[in-house]
């Protein structure tokens, strides 16, 4: 069983590999750019992966393996999975929504919910909670035929709608940014509206499996934030379709699923997640907030890769507002834990010998004027940020500037805070972070991006940062054209350099006449980063609509500014 399983995924790999086009990976053999590209859906699902077992992550071998171990592959190489545009195409690990633009405020704050509001007068329990550290339990609503299972969970009994909102918001905004999520509703529980099924168990603190009790209701309850009436704001999360298949790691890739070609710590989504997780402080971004569902009918079955568990982020601690180390050191941190020490803990880190500051409960310490991105850290080394490239920031920073103020102020608005100075911390947080992430990480390649050419030759782009707001216009640009032989991978120069100062040009005479393909290579001029004399290289192809962009190299040299 496994040699076939081998042989199919060796045959995966060939036909995925030669589908999703690396930039510049085809150049010596064959044609640079095929009929397909840029692809814009990664095929895969192309192989049954009936055969993936369940899988459970220890989060402390995870913890241990990532604080002291080093996993996966550590490389200053350009993320594996982007298409001869650079792009990340479709999948079942992301689908570029907000960053293919026209994404309303309306989609952005519906998120993944196919209903406005779920409808739960009454519940029936079928099954404890037994793993993380919000008080909940699983259950149906009252009367639904279908029997949709739902995990019911609150906020803490001092911080009411902490947890609550932390996680509405942060499944709205991975949503937008192109991450599989469940479904979140805000719910209200009434105790006495709680009916707990015959067959509902519990596994206790010795291990052992029992029947469901009233007492061990309360016990839930009495964690939970309660209102004056007696009743419970509570988030129900509707369990996703297809089978669960436990989690996937920030390394490596899965041995038994034969779509999973590409190393975990070298694809974009998931070392663009650095970013969002920053933008965020979703400190707890790790392995164990993931979840693989086995979807599709037998013998064309695949895996579709969830982001999870979106209750400790912002000031958020899940079960209580953040410490004042998140996002500044992991739990364990070589040199500041080595400095403290030798120190004798008479030099604290700055970000101890900060006074405390006020903020609304239901907010947490969630704040964006003294936020630094590059330095942000999550509770522990995750080996797909550590491989953050500046091209990988820069994809991940346009994403986020694609949030407006109006989109941000919707979305925390459904979280529903009673507490206006909660919502207007959180907003402001969140737009303060944001403009953060543009200006340090829309700058750190040659900003130029949706490049296109018109049939008589007119040459439009658009230069992200100056658009975003966070660098001044350049100088200047340079625009180098020539043909480009896509069989042989040669390129032509016609004309001299054009220096331009506005946002487009116009191709040389006589270059398009007879060409299949074209290219044009852009930099620019700028006092304040003149690291945006690295070229960017587009390639069009002649099509009949007119000309297609089939082609983006940015030819950066190797950077540490990306993450440090």
């Amino acid at each position: 069983m496994r040699d076939s399983r081998n042989s199919v995924r060796t045959v995966v790999v060939i036909i995925l590999a030669s589908a999703l086009a690396w930039s510049g990976a085809r150049a010596a053999h064959g044609p640079r750019f095929r009929a397909d590209d840029p692809l814009r859906v990664d095929p895969d699902t192309v192989a049954d992966a009936g055969g993936v077992a369940e899988q459970e992550l220890s989060q402390y071998w995870d913890f241990l393996d990532n604080t002291f171990g080093r996993p996966g592959e550590r490389r200053d190489i350009p993320a594996v999975n982007v298409n001869t545009m650079d792009d990340v195409p479709d999948s079942m690990w992301f689908v570029d929504r907000i960053g293919r633009g026209g994404m309303t405020t309306e989609a952005i704050v519906r998120g993944p919910d196919r209903v406005a509001a779920l409808e739960a007068p009454a519940w029936e329990l079928v099954q404890a909670k037994n793993t993380g550290a919000q008080p909940g339990f699983r259950a149906i609503v009252a009367g639904d035929a279908s029997r949709q299972l739902y995990q019911v969970e609150f906020d803490p009994p001092d911080f009411p709608e902490l947890a609550t909102g932390a996680e509405l918001i942060g499944t709205a905004i991975y949503h937008a940014l192109g991450y599989h999520v469940v479904e979140n509703y805000l719910v209200t529980i009434d105790p006495v509206r709680i009916a707990i099924a015959p067959t509902a168990r519990i596994r206790d603190e010795s291990g052992r499996t029992r029947p469901y009790t009233r007492a061990d209701l309360e016990a839930v309850l009495h964690r939970a934030a309660r209102r004056p009436d007696g009743t419970y704001r509570a988030l129900a999360s509707r369990f996703a379709p297809g089978r669960p298949r436990g989690q996937f790691r920030y390394a490596g890739t899965r041995p038994d699923d034969p779509n999973d070609i590409y190393p975990h710590e070298h694809r974009r989504e998931l070392r663009g997640a650095r970013v969002f997780a920053a933008w965020l402080a979703h400190d707890d971004s790790r392995g164990n907030n993931t979840l693989d569902m086995l979807e599709g009918e037998p013998g064309a079955q695949y895996l579709r890769h969830y982001m999870f568990d979106f209750g400790s982020i912002m000031g958020s601690g899940t079960t209580g507002p953040n410490p004042p180390r998140s996002g500044h050191e992991y739990l364990v941190d070589r040199g500041p834990n080595l400095r403290t020490l030798a120190t004798f803990g008479l030099a604290p880190p700055v970000w101890a010998r900060r006074a405390p500051r006020s903020y609304a409960p239901a907010a947490g310490p969630f704040q964006g004027d003294d936020f630094d991105p590059a330095a942000w850290k999550a509770e522990y080394p995750n080996p797909a940020f550590e491989n953050l490239q500046p091209a990988d920031a820069f994809w991940a920073a346009r994403r986020v500037a694609a949030f407006s103020d109006d989109a941000l102020r919707a979305v925390v608005a459904k979280a529903r805070y009673t507490d206006p100075a909660a919502t207007d911390q959180i907003v402001r947080a969140l737009i303060a972070r944001r403009d953060a992430i543009a200006r340090t990480w829309l700058t750190v390649v040659t900003p130029v991006v949706d490049v296109t050419l018109g049939s008589d030759g007119t040459l439009h782009f658009v230069n992200a940062a100056v658009a975003s707001g966070v660098a001044a216009p350049p100088a200047s640009y340079d625009l180098r054209w020539s043909r480009f032989d896509n069989a042989t991978g040669t390129h032509t120069p016609i004309g001299d350099v054009q220096r331009v100062t506005t946002t487009g040009g116009v191709a040389p005479d006589g270059i398009l006449a007879g060409a299949d393909y074209v290219a044009v290579s852009v930099t620019a001029r700028h006092p304040a980063y003149p690291h945006w004399a690295s070229p960017v290289d587009v390639y069009f192809r002649r099509s009949a609509e007119g000309w297609l962009p089939v082609g983006l190299v940015r030819r950066e040299e190797p950077a540490d500014a990306a993450r440090e």
